[in-house]
């Protein structure tokens, strides 16, 4: 009876292939839409989510209120970094980690007769523990190492192709000599940092421009980015209510009517 029940089914599919047509197309297009929303709702719902503490990962944001409106940026100045690992990282504190960060951006590279323009960070020795890096070569400690530099598993294979990229030289920016400490595997695209093909050491960054270092103790200057961890049972809102104040605390009473307070988001 089955097999009839086929066959009268698919007689009826050509005897009004105009309908058949139709009809399938609808199905397939259909299919077709879902599976592509479900990937997109996937690929939303799993962002970030790579990192192993990804629940206890934070970005410092500033909120400013300027003519009742308003604001929220990740521009932070760089003495607000140093105090919070300072004074609220460590064991019984706050964070596990607190990092500054230059923001993802392009830098050239070179090798030999190889030259590259990649995207990269500097970072505080932590971040790689911070980020959970999923070392290939080397190890997680190698921004230790003050002329130091971690690459992206492609970027390796760019630079060096088969060859062994440890301990081998690259200049940054024709600037700075450094010394491949360790080689990662690429973030995945839905990360923060699916552009980040390399991280060198922060106290390296600030070698690179004479006026860097006149801004460690000056707080009205947002440029950098602060990442850090929370310790385990740390509630993020409490955070949030004890470094909300210390921007002022630096800036020390002065004419700016900007209100300024810190939060700690979960990126």
């Amino acid at each position: 009876m089955l097999k009839n029940y086929l066959k009268i089914a698919w007689r009826n599919l050509f005897k009004n292939k105009v309908h058949t047509f139709i009809n399938v197309t609808g199905l397939s297009v259909g299919m077709a839409v879902t599976m592509l929303i479900g990937l997109w709702i996937w690929d939303e719902i799993s962002f970030n989510k790579y990192f192993k503490s990804y629940d206890r990962i934070v970005q410092v944001m500033q909120h400013q209120t300027f003519n009742g409106e308003i604001g929220t940026q990740k521009s932070i100045p760089i003495p607000l970094g140093y105090q919070l690992r300072q004074d609220y990282t460590g064991a019984n504190k706050d964070f596990k980690y607190a990092v500054l960060s230059t923001w993802t951006s392009a830098h050239v590279i070179s090798h030999g007769d190889k030259k590259l323009t990649q995207k990269g960070n500097f970072m505080q020795p932590e971040a790689p523990d911070l980020l959970s890096l999923d070392m290939v070569a080397g190890s997680r400690k190698g921004l230790n190492d003050l002329s130091s530099i971690l690459i992206s598993e492609s970027l390796a294979k760019a630079l060096f192709g088969d060859a062994n990229p440890m301990n081998q030289t690259i200049r940054l920016d024709n600037q700075l000599t450094v010394k491949v400490t360790g080689i990662y595997r690429d973030f995945p695209d839905n990360t923060e940092f699916k552009d980040m093909a390399f991280i060198s050491p922060w106290d390296l960054y600030l070698t690179t421009e004479p006026w860097l270092k006149t801004r460690m103790n000056i707080w009205g200057n947002n440029s950098w980015q602060i990442y850090a961890q929370l310790n385990p049972n740390v509630d993020i809102d409490k955070v949030s209510a004890r470094i909300k104040d210390l921007k002022m605390k630096g800036l020390a009473m002065n004419n700016d009517k900007v209100g300024l307070t810190f939060k700690a988001a979960v990126f």
